[in-house]
């Protein structure tokens, strides 16, 4: 059985993101990130099959940990880089803020997929709360 947690890096399936992002050079995060929202976005019919929710959310946390307001968000990747050896991406990531916001809300909206199956209601709430969190940072300054 996995581990699947309510933070954006708290699954198996997120660590297993991080990890094959972590793979390729720093200099491609961000295009295998657009091509990611991208095709979560043109195959939503895929989702369960070819992709998870926890992976879009891990996705989406890691634009937002370069984005104003995500500098925690950069302190729990750094944290995990001891174990995953991840780097993180050289450069803002502000282009990719509204598709990974779309696809977010795709898996994350409040009766969306990230959102079902959560067994206690402080839970669903700390669930909630990473979404809502990672919908300001990637809309920004208002």
């Amino acid at each position: 059985m996995g581990t699947f947690g309510t933070g954006p890096f708290s699954s198996d399936g997120a660590l297993d993101f991080l990890e094959e992002l972590a793979e390729r050079p720093p200099q491609q995060h961000l295009d295998a990130l657009r091509h990611m929202f991208t095709y979560v976005l043109a195959n939503r019919d895929l989702l369960w099959r070819e992709f998870f929710p926890d992976q879009v959310v891990a996705a989406a946390a890691f634009v937002a940990a370069a984005l104003p307001g995500g500098e925690h968000l950069q302190h729990r990747l750094a944290e995990l880089s001891d174990e995953t050896d991840m780097a993180m991406f050289p450069a803002s990531a502000s282009d990719l803020a509204a598709p990974t916001l779309e696809a977010l809300l795709f898996v994350a909206s409040p009766d969306g997929p990230w959102h079902q199956g959560w067994t206690t209601e402080a839970n669903t709430l700390d669930a909630r709360r990473t979404i809502d969190e990672l919908i300001a940072i990637l809309r920004g300054p208002i």
